[in-house]
Parts: structure tokens; C-alpha cells; sequence
């Protein structure tokens, strides 16, 4: 991947936030990776070194690796910045690896902890099924290599916490470190491995497929807001009713007034548009999401 400079950062900066392809070979897969959509994991790695991005539009990565340095220092009974990895037996001759980096893991309690940052509004949505799915499958990484597991934790920084927020909301994060965390049974490590090869397979199945005849990303993975349909009347700036289906908004219009209509309020791809760095090669993307984007305009 080339990464641009477009606001001529300094060198550094630049440096900072440039990354190397997660599993270069093809019979590997990480734990991160594992949570994209599948058409997103085969178009990066088919369009990996024809992608670019911009060094300002990947600031926040400083942040993160900087979170990293500061925390990579272990107690004895811990180990930090550590690669774990599975081998996993195919149904035809062969194996393919899941792999794991796991940012601290303390062998006297079982904890695995991983380090993010992120916004008060994750907390606030309580949008955290990316994380428990990533803590499963450390978690599941560590039991398979002999490693006793009881529990995932992440410490979140929140880069946007405001103080005067807190004291006005108690619904709002009082901290800027957030801590989220699982408990592991034998019921998540199972979990964890379906999860683990119900992907594997997903992925292997479109390994030999064109790009344009994988599947779009779930709405889910998409980030997709629901297209709604809201009940307007003339004159009137917020809606007398939304609803998720068209039917219903049409029915309910018949019943009031001539100068109440529909109006449909398309739903939007906000990792499409806004995160996804292989957006360019992707047809849905290109077909669906970017023309709705020309048709608000």
C-alpha cells in the first residue's frame, strides 16, 4: 500500500502510520482480520500494493501504536506484544493458521487484555460485539496453545472524553479509560471456534471467485444505517412518524391529511464510505453505496 502526503506531514508522521499487509501468505489468517467482511479481506489482499491512503486520514493510528509503546512493558507473570497461532486441518490435504497478537496476558489470573482507542459514542451505543468477538478468539487462541483463560479485557482510551460531559450526564463515561470485559467458558471457546471456522470456510469458499461475484459485506460489517421512511407534513421539519417499512408509512399517510407525504430516508454505508481502504475495487461500493451518495447531492 502507498500512503500519500498530501498535507506534507513531516516524514515521521508518515513512517508512524504506514502498515505492513496482515498475513502475507495466503493460508493465514488473524483474529482482526477474521471480523472484516469477507469481500473486504479478498480485495485487500488482492489490491494490497495497488491501494493508497493518506497519511492525515490515518492519524489516529500514532495514537494507537503510541498507546502500544506505552504499554508493552510486562510484569513477571505476564507477557506482552506476543504472536500466537492455530493450525487448523482442512477438509481436503492441508492446514491453514489463525493467528493472534495479544497486547498482555497475565498467566497467574487468565486475563488477556487488549489496549484500544476509541470513542464515547461505542460506549454509549454499547457497540462492543466487535471486541468480544476479537476477545473469544484470543481467548480461544490461548486455550488451544495450553495457556489457562478466564477472562478478555479491554482498556479503552477514549480520545474524545470530555470532563464537563461526565459531570452533566451520568450516562456518559465518567472516565476516559473505559474497561469492558467477558468472562471465557467452555461454552465461548466453542463459540470462538465456530465463529473461527465458520469465516475459514466463508473465505476459502470466494478464494477463487472475481471480485465483482463475491458477496457485498453485511449491512453489520457495512456499518449500514436502516433505510427508514418518515411520515412529513408540509410546513413541519421533523417527521410525524418513522417507519422501517414503506407499507406501513404509506398506509398510515392515507389516513391523514393531502398535504402528508412519504419521504425516504436511505439508509448509509458508513465504513464503505468513510473506512474502507479497498472501497475502489469494490463494485457494491461502487454501484450502491456511491451513487446514493451522488443522488443526495
Amino acid at each position: 500500500m502507498e500512503i500519500t502526503n498530501r498535507q506534507g506531514l513531516p516524514e515521521a508522521i508518515v513512517k508512524a502510520v504506514s502498515t505492513e499487509q496482515h498475513n502475507k501468505t495466503a493460508d493465514e489468517l488473524s483474529a482482526t482480520t477474521l471480523l472484516k467482511g469477507i469481500k473486504q479481506i479478498h480485495l485487500e489482499r488482492r489490491h494490497w500494493d495497488e491501494m493508497k491512503d493518506d497519511a492525515a486520514d490515518r492519524i489516529w493510528a500514532v495514537w494507537g501504536e503510541a498507546v502500544h509503546i506505552l504499554l508493552e512493558k510486562e510484569a513477571p507473570e505476564e507477557f506482552a506484544e506476543c504472536k500466537l497461532s492455530v493450525k487448523v486441518p482442512l477438509s481436503y490435504d492441508g492446514e491453514f493458521t489463525i493467528t493472534g497478537r495479544i497486547d498482555n496476558y497475565n498467566m497467574k489470573t487468565g486475563i488477556v487484555s487488549d489496549y484500544k482507542t476509541a470513542s464515547t459514542w461505542k460506549v454509549l451505543f454499547n457497540d462492543f460485539e466487535d471486541w468480544r468477538m476479537q476477545g473469544l478468539v484470543y481467548a480461544w487462541l490461548l486455550y488451544k496453545n495450553n495457556f489457562m483463560i478466564k477472562k478478555c479485557r479491554f482498556i479503552a482510551l477514549l480520545k474524545d472524553h470530555s470532563k464537563s460531559k461526565a459531570k452533566r450526564d451520568s450516562r456518559y463515561p465518567q472516565s476516559p479509560v473505559y474497561i469492558k470485559e467477558y468472562d471465557i467458558t467452555e461454552n465461548s471457546l466453542k463459540e470462538a471456534e465456530n465463529f473461527v471456522m465458520q469465516r475459514l470456510t466463508e473465505y476459502l469458499k470466494y478464494i477463487a471467485v472475481k471480485d465483482d461475484e463475491i458477496p457485498p459485506c453485511t449491512a453489520q460489517e457495512r456499518w449500514a444505517d436502516e433505510t427508514t421512511y418518515a411520515v412529513m407534513k408540509k410546513g413541519r421539519k421533523t417527521a410525524v412518524k418513522v417507519c422501517t417499512n414503506p407499507i406501513e408509512a404509506n398506509d398510515f399517510v392515507v389516513k391523514l391529511s393531502a398535504d402528508h407525504y412519504v419521504e425516504i430516508r436511505q439508509g448509509t454505508s458508513k465504513k464503505c464510505n468513510d473506512y474502507c481502504i479497498c472501497k475502489d475495487y469494490c463494485n457494491f461500493y461502487n454501484n450502491v453505496v456511491k451513487q446514493q451518495g451522488a443522488g443526495e447531492e
